[in-house]
């Protein structure tokens, strides 16, 4: 059936006024009339502000916790450094600078300390020299190993680094008992008597046999480091290796060990800084003198000392061992600056 003319124009016009109001209305949202572009930033914002809300609730505990035990304790060991204090009472008898300068200039002190900081560098060279040859050919080792037989040696190579000092100490103070410990009847046993030693007791042998001890307890975690990093070295150059005729030991020389120098860097760095940290091993096996003779005297031994006092002890003051250990501080932060830069720079 036909609409009317009329009927038509009326129905147009009709349609054409709602469409001009609806034009003419704002459109309900919750922007009252902003752009649509306006409410994309406002939203934006909103997600923005939220995230820095939740990313402050996690982060401020740790900075709190680390304000706490780590920061306060720095800047109050830089204030006690500048005073003749003994640890207790208020701190009235401020002396500037002079408890640094006695520390590295002062004819009776000095040498304990430079004497302590040779044995730190001589503890972090033979721990290195271990961490890096037996390290790196463990974790090669596990690599050509299955995958089931690799994870179940690294466990038992982590063991050890579970272990607490205390037990490390015993255990090694019952393998290196002189005629009776288990080092000494296996070398009954292999007539290599004549390597038989003292290795606690002898002033040349004490140090370098607790770094050995020290590597040994924590192996596990710069071999777990290195197998990582050996398992990231791309297969195609070890393809071109294989191309080349290169054996195992070549392969692992010329092209593992250069891939993963970075890594290297790393466990120096960390090495590094537990050298220069030591102390517990040290005071558990020869007490706060570092025997025989002060001959594994280090910064820990020596601070100890100077702190709490001792038999032997040339100066005794809080200050003063304060300001020897932020001394050990700036060496290891320097020392660990460049490290880490080196590091980089291969990462490159």
């Amino acid at each position: 059936m036909d609409v009317p003319t009329t009927a038509s124009g009326s129905v147009d016009a009709s349609v054409s006024a709602t469409v001009e109001a609806a034009a003419d209305t704002p459109q309900a949202h919750p922007a009252k009339g902003a752009p649509r572009s306006e409410v994309g930033r406002s939203a934006r914002r909103r997600g923005a502000r939220r995230q820095r809300l939740v990313l402050a609730g996690l982060v401020l505990p740790c900075l709190a916790l680390f304000s706490v035990f780590v920061v306060y304790p720095l800047l109050s060991g830089v204030r006690y450094s500048f005073y003749n204090w003994d640890g207790t009472g208020p701190l009235n008898d401020f002396i500037g600078l002079r408890n640094y300068a006695y520390t590295l200039f002062d004819s009776q002190f000095a040498p304990e300390f430079w004497h302590a900081v040779e044995h730190n560098l001589y503890f972090f060279a033979i721990s290195m020299v271990l961490t890096l040859v037996v390290g790196i050919a463990l974790a090669y080792l596990l690599l050509l190993q299955s995958e089931k037989a690799s994870r179940r040696y690294s466990v038992i190579l982590m063991l050890p680094f579970t272990l607490p000092p205390v037990a490390i100490a015993y255990v090694w103070t019952v393998y290196l008992e002189p005629d009776t410990g288990v080092v000494y009847s296996v070398l009954h046993t292999l007539h290599l008597d004549a390597l038989a030693a003292p290795f606690l007791g002898s002033p040349t042998l004490a140090l370098p046999t607790i770094a050995v001890i020290t590597a040994w307890a924590g192996m596990g975690f710069p071999v777990l480091l290195f197998l990582a990093s050996l398992m990231d070295v791309p297969q195609d150059m070890l393809d071109a290796a294989a191309l080349d005729g290169a054996g195992r030991f070549r392969t692992l020389w010329s092209v593992l060990i250069p891939a993963i120098r970075p890594t290297i860097l790393l466990v120096t760095t960390m090495n590094f800084i537990g050298a220069f940290g030591t102390f517990d091993l040290i005071y558990i096996l020869e007490g706060s003198q570092a025997g025989p003779d002060y001959s594994t005297d280090v910064l820990g031994t020596l601070f100890y000392r100077t702190g709490f006092g001792g038999f032997g002890t040339t100066a005794q003051s809080m200050g003063l061992a304060t300001a020897l250990a932020l001394l050990g501080f700036v060496i290891v932060v320097a020392v660990s600056a460049v490290l880490l830069r080196l590091q980089k720079r291969f990462a490159d």
